[in-house]
C-alpha cells in the first residue's frame, strides 16, 4: 500500500466519484420522493403501445402521460422507461368553497347536454382515481359531481379544477334557481317541475338523473348556505370563468304588514275552470311557500282563494304574484254587502225564492208608503198627486217583476251561492280575499244630498226651473235618505252602490220632479206655497226611491231664488201697500185726535151748560110769574117769540143746507179753512207766526198743522163753528 503513489490514487478516487454520481442519478430516477402536499405526474417513454386517438392520458401503460399519479411518499420508477415529468401541489378547497371539475378526457357527452353525469358512480373517489374514471365510463366535460372542502390529489392533465364560492341566502331573501341544463319544460308551463332528493339543488347529479328540467325552477332557496354548482373561476387562470349548472338570483321575501293581507295569483299550474273567478284552496302548500306541493297537488293558475295574513313568507316570485292590500275596515254606522265570486251558481228555484222575498218586502213597504203619502197629501187636497203616487207605488219596478224570469245579472242569494249575499257584515276589521269576494260598504246612517252652491260632499248645482208664468227660478234642495241594513243587498243588486244611486237615480229623479212641479205654478204662488210644494215633492221622491230599497227621511226646499225683475215688481208693490197702510194709520190717528178735542171742548163747556140750564129754569119761573100777571101780555110775548123762533129756524135750515153742501164738496176742514180765510180777508189779520211747526205727511200731509192753524184763527176771530155755535177756548 505504501508503494501506491499519487498517480495511482487519483484515478481510483475519480472513478469512485463517477460511480457514486452515476449511482445517485440512477437512484434518483428509480426512486421519487413526493412531498406531503403534492403529487407527481409520470410519463412512459418506451416499451408501450400508442394511445388511442383523442386520449389524453394512458390507462394501460401506453406511451405518454400516465393516468395514475404518485401521491405523497417514496415511489419506485421503472427507469428509464418512465420518468416524473411534473410535481404539482394538491388542490385545496376552502371551507366556504366547492371544486368544479372539468374532464378533458373520457366518453363523449350526450347531444344537447352541457354538463357531464357521473357514470362511474364515484368509483373514482372524487376524481382521485383517474384510471377508474376512464374505465368506468367517465364523460368528458364539466362534471356534475363537485369537490367538497379539503385537499385533493387531482390529475392536472386529466382534470381542470375551478373554484366557486358557496351560495349564501341572507335573511329576508329567497334564492330563485334557473337551471342551464336538463329536460325541456312541459308544454304550457313556465317553471321546471319540482324534483325530489336533490338536496336543494346541492346534488346536481340527482337533479339531472331525476329528469330535472331546464329553466326557472319551482323550488327556491331559503336563508342559509348551499354548495351549488354555479359559475366558477379556474385555479390555473383566475380570469377564466366556467359556467355553472344553476344560476341563483336573490329576491326579497314577501312581507305582509299589520292590518294588511296578501292576495295571491299563481302564474303557473293547472288551467282554471272558465266559470271560476278564483282557484279552490287546498292544504299542504304552506302558505304558497311550497311550490313543489302546490304544483304536485294540481294547484291552478290564476287568483287564489287562500290569502296571506300579516307575516314574512318565502315565496317563489316566479310562481306566485302577491298583491298587498289593506284589510277591510267597516266603521260603525256602516255595513258591507258581500258579493261572492265563489260558490255554487244559484238555481232557478233559489232565484225564485229570493224574488218572492223581494216582492213580499216591496208589497209591505208599498202599502205603508201609500197610506202615509195619501194621508199627507190628502191634507193638501191634491187628489191628482195622491193618485199618481199610488199608481207609481203599485206599479213598482219592471226589473223586479222580471227577477224570477232570470232578467237580473246580479242576484241576492243565500250563503254558499255565488252572487250578492243576503246576509250583511257589520262593523269590524276583516281579512278578506277581494279576488274571491267583493265587499261593498253601504252607510246605514242618514245621508244628505244637496243641490246648493256649497262645497260639501254629494253636492250638485241648484236646479234651474221655469214657472208657469215663464219666470226662471233657482231652487236649492236638500234630500236626506238612509238605507236599512236588511235592504242594503237588494239596493246593491238594483243599482250597485251609494255613488251610483246618487248619480244615476236620485239626481235625475229629483231634478225631474221639481221641474214638473214648478211648471204647474206661477213663481209667486210657488214661493207662497213653498211648504205644500215641498210635501208634494217629498211624497213623489219617497215613492220612486222605494223601488230601489231606499228610505227617504225628508226633502227640503232650502231656498227659492226668484228673478230680479220679479223681485223688483214685488218690492214696489209691497212699498206701495206699506205707504197706503201708513196713510190710513195717520188718518185714523187724526180722526181720533179730533174726537178727543171735541170731547175735551164739551167737558170745558159743562159750566156754561149748567148755567144755561139754571137760566132756563129761572126764565120758566119768570114766565109763570108773567102769566099770572096777565094773560094779555103773556099771549103777546108768546106770539112774538114764536115768530122770532120761526125766523131763526128758517134761516138756520137754509144756512145748514148750504153748509152741508160745502162739506160734501170741500170736506169739513176745507169749509172751515174757507170761512177762516174769508174773515182774515175782511179783518186784515196777520197770519204769519214767528214760529210754526207742521206735519211732514206726503199724501194729505199737513192735516195736523192745518187744524191747529184753524183753531187759532177761530179763537182770535170768534169764527162760529160749522153749526153756527161760538167756540170758546
Amino acid at each position: 500500500m505504501q508503494n501506491l503513489d499519487l498517480a495511482t490514487i487519483i484515478p481510483i478516487v475519480f472513478g469512485a466519484l463517477v460511480l457514486l454520481i452515476a449511482f445517485l442519478i440512477i437512484v434518483n430516477r428509480i426512486f421519487v420522493n413526493v412531498g406531503a402536499r403534492e403529487i407527481a405526474i409520470k410519463e412512459r417513454r418506451y416499451l408501450g403501445a400508442k394511445m388511442p386517438p383523442g386520449r389524453v392520458v394512458a390507462t394501460e401503460g401506453e406511451v405518454g402521460i400516465q393516468a395514475d399519479v404518485l401521491k405523497p411518499g417514496l415511489h419506485l420508477i421503472k427507469f428509464p422507461f418512465e420518468r416524473v415529468v411534473r410535481k404539482v401541489p394538491l388542490i385545496e378547497i376552502g371551507a366556504d368553497e366547492m371544486g368544479i371539475i372539468e374532464a378533458v378526457d373520457g366518453e363523449p357527452m350526450q347531444t344537447g347536454r352541457i354538463f357531464a353525469p357521473d357514470r362511474a358512480q364515484n368509483a373514482h373517489n372524487n376524481f382521485q382515481d383517474p384510471i377508474a374514471f376512464i374505465k368506468q365510463g367517465g364523460v368528458k366535460g364539466i362534471q356534475l359531481r363537485t369537490l367538497p372542502p379539503g385537499l385533493w390529489p387531482i390529475h392536472p392533465y386529466l382534470f381542470r379544477v375551478s373554484v366557486a364560492k358557496a351560495t349564501m341566502i341572507p335573511q329576508g331573501k329567497v334564492g330563485v334557481i334557473t337551471a342551464a341544463d336538463g329536460d325541456p319544460l312541459d308544454a304550457g308551463r313556465l317553471l321546471g317541475k319540482a324534483i325530489a332528493d336533490h338536496r336543494q339543488f346541492q346534488d346536481a347529479e340527482q337533479f339531472i338523473a331525476s329528469r330535472g328540467q331546464k329553466g326557472p325552477q319551482v323550488d327556491i332557496l331559503t336563508p342559509g348556505v348551499y354548495r351549488i354548482l354555479v359559475q366558477s373561476t379556474s385555479i390555473e387562470n383566475n380570469s377564466e370563468v366556467k359556467p355553472g349548472l344553476f344560476n341563483v338570483r336573490l329576491f326579497d321575501a314577501t312581507v305582509i304588514n299589520e292590518n294588511s293581507i296578501g292576495l295571491v295569483e299563481a302564474l303557473d299550474g293547472a288551467p282554471l275552470n272558465p266559470r271560476d273567478y278564483v282557484a279552490e284552496s287546498f292544504a299542504g302548500h304552506d302558505n304558497f311557500q311550497d311550490g313543489h306541493e302546490f304544483i304536485g297537488k294540481g294547484g291552478q293558475r290564476g287568483p287564489q282563494k287562500d290569502i296571506l295574513l300579516p307575516g314574512t313568507y318565502y315565496i317563489n316570485p316566479l310562481l306566485f304574484k302577491v298583491i298587498p292590500e289593506t284589510a277591510k275596515e267597516i266603521k260603525p254606522g256602516e255595513v258591507a254587502v258581500v258579493v261572492s265570486n265563489v260558490g255554487r251558481d244559484p238555481s232557478e228555484e233559489v232565484r225564485r225564492e229570493m224574488a218572492e222575498k223581494v216582492r213580499q218586502r216591496m208589497e209591505r213597504e208599498e202599502k205603508e208608503q201609500i197610506e202615509e203619502s195619501s194621508a199627507r197629501l190628502d191634507v193638501m187636497d191634491d187628489k191628482r198627486t195622491v193618485e199618481e203616487i199610488k199608481l207609481d207605488l203599485m206599479m213598482g219596478d219592471p226589473a223586479d217583476r222580471r227577477l224570477d224570469e232570470g232578467a237580473h245579472e246580479a242576484y241576492v242569494v243565500p250563503e254558499g251561492y255565488r252572487g250578492i249575499q243576503e246576509a250583511v257584515v257589520g262593523p269590524g276589521r276583516y281579512y278578506v280575499n277581494t279576488l274571491a269576494i267583493s265587499p261593498i260598504v253601504i252607510p246605514t246612517t242618514n245621508q244628505t244630498v244637496e243641490w246648493t252652491a256649497g262645497e260639501v260632499a254629494n253636492t250638485f248645482n241648484p236646479f234651474e226651473v221655469i214657472s208657469k208664468d215663464g219666470f226662471t227660478m233657482q231652487l236649492e234642495v236638500r234630500v236626506v235618505f238612509r238605507v236599512k241594513p236588511e235592504d242594503a243587498p237588494f239596493m246593491v243588486a238594483k243599482i250597485g252602490g251609494i255613488e251610483r244611486l246618487i248619480q244615476n237615480v236620485m239626481h235625475p229623479l229629483i231634478d225631474s220632479i221639481f221641474r214638473n212641479q214648478a211648471s204647474e205654478s206661477s213663481a209667486m204662488a210657488y214661493l207662497q206655497n213653498r211648504h205644500e210644494e215641498q210635501e208634494r215633492a217629498e211624497a213623489r221622491v219617497r215613492a220612486h226611491l222605494l223601488k230601489y230599497h231606499v228610505d227617504v227621511v225628508n226633502v227640503l226646499i232650502c231656498h227659492i231664488h226668484l228673478p230680479e225683475e220679479l223681485m223688483k215688481t214685488q218690492t214696489e208693490k209691497i212699498l206701495a201697500e206699506q205707504r197706503q197702510n201708513m196713510y190710513n194709520a195717520q188718518r185714523e190717528a187724526e180722526e181720533k185726535r179730533i174726537q178727543l178735542e171735541k170731547t175735551r171742548a164739551h167737558a170745558d163747556n159743562q159750566k156754561d151748560l149748567m148755567a144755561a140750564t139754571v137760566g132756563v129754569e129761572i126764565a120758566g119761573k119768570r114766565a109763570e110769574q108773567r102769566k099770572s100777571e096777565g094773560e094779555g101780555e103773556a099771549h103777546y110775548i108768546l106770539q112774538t117769540g114764536r115768530a122770532e123762533a120761526e125766523k131763526v129756524r128758517l134761516m138756520g135750515e137754509a144756512q145748514g143746507v148750504a153748509y152741508h153742501e160745502q162739506v160734501n164738496a170741500l170736506g169739513a176742514q176745507g169749509v172751515a179753512l174757507v170761512e177762516t180765510l174769508k174773515v182774515i180777508g175782511e179783518k186784515g189779520v196777520r197770519i204769519t207766526p214767528d214760529v210754526m211747526a207742521t206735519g211732514s205727511g206726503a199724501e194729505g200731509g199737513g192735516g195736523i198743522g192745518t187744524l191747529l192753524l184753524l183753531n187759532l184763527f177761530r179763537d182770535r176771530l170768534n169764527i162760529p163753528g160749522p153749526n153756527g155755535e161760538k167756540v170758546t177756548r
